[in-house]
């Protein structure tokens, strides 16, 4: 009998105890998310300031511009779903990260900037609907009316990055910059999808104060993920160069001879590339 008591005791205490690990794990989830632990490291990182830079110090700099397609295998942790980098672009300047939304500008000049209700109608599309104001009456009579569909920003996937690429001789070596970040997008008008185009410019300065507490997946370990401000600081992405500073102030396939020709403004990108190159490697002697 004793035994058959102590049996049905220690199934009882055995039943409280899981029973007990599941609402705690239970209200674990529900305060920190789906993980079973509060996660600070990301949100509570703040930006680390870029060392002084002195314009006596700049030996030699170019202005770039370059394209990032988050279609690309290193890019495509851009459109994770939970934290597309789409979605943090639109909503910082539509409505902001717990501050004033952030300052769109027109173009790459960052002089002249969109009001909050023209960011709203960018990419938005004209679609004319028949209204029938009575028909039960008068079934034949309706109204053309023009509404806008709101633009989707899924729909984003490339974006192009203005940067700086100096040589400081106090340190002797070249760093990058990155100057500004624009979305890039495909204007509809009367049903005509017309060419890719910038939606609008950020500042780099004014977007890293949201990307350094926004998580962007890691494929290798889901409890050491980084922000999106290291990820783009680190050069972690791939990326092909659009534009370099001219006196025309062209990209290259407004240039005429490579207006025909993708595959030879391609290699145009590639020169540029491996002129940047070779000039930092042949300050070097071994």
């Amino acid at each position: 009998m004793i035994n058959k008591n102590f049996f049905w005791l220690v199934k009882f205490v055995a039943t409280v105890i899981v029973v007990t690990v599941f609402i705690q794990l239970a209200s674990a989830q529900t305060e920190y998310g789906d993980f079973t632990y509060e996660k600070k490291a990301i949100k509570e990182r703040s930006i680390i300031p870029y060392p002084p830079l002195r314009e006596a110090d700049v030996m030699m700099m170019w202005r770039i511009q370059r394209i990032i397609d988050s279609r690309e295998k290193m890019n495509v942790i851009m459109k994770w779903p939970r934290s597309p980098l789409y979605r943090i672009i639109y909503e910082a300047v539509t409505q902001g990260y717990g501050s004033a939304p952030i300052t769109a500008y027109k173009n790459d000049s960052l002089i002249s900037f969109y009001t909050a209700e023209e960011i709203l109608k960018l990419g938005g599309e004209e679609e004319v609907i028949q209204i029938y104001p009575d028909p039960e009456n008068y079934p034949d009579y309706y109204i053309d009316s023009t509404v806008i569909n709101p633009f989707r920003p899924e729909k984003i996937i490339k974006y192009r990055l203005m940067e700086d690429y100096i040589f400081d001789k106090q340190r002797s070596m070249f760093f990058w910059r990155i100057i500004a970040i624009a979305p890039m997008y495909k204007p509809r008008v009367g049903g005509v999808e017309l060419n890719e185009q910038e939606m609008y410019w950020v500042k780099w300065e004014d977007f890293k104060k949201i990307l350094v507490s926004q998580e962007i997946f890691n494929r290798h370990n889901d409890a050491m993920r980084m922000n999106y401000l290291d990820w783009f600081e680190h050069r972690m992405f791939t990326s092909y160069i659009t534009k370099e500073s001219n006196a025309f102030d062209y990209a290259i396939t407004q240039f005429e001879e490579f207006k025909s020709s993708t595959l030879d403004a391609f290699l145009e990108s590639e020169k540029i590339k491996e002129k940047l190159f070779n000039w930092e490697h042949d300050l070097w002697e071994w």
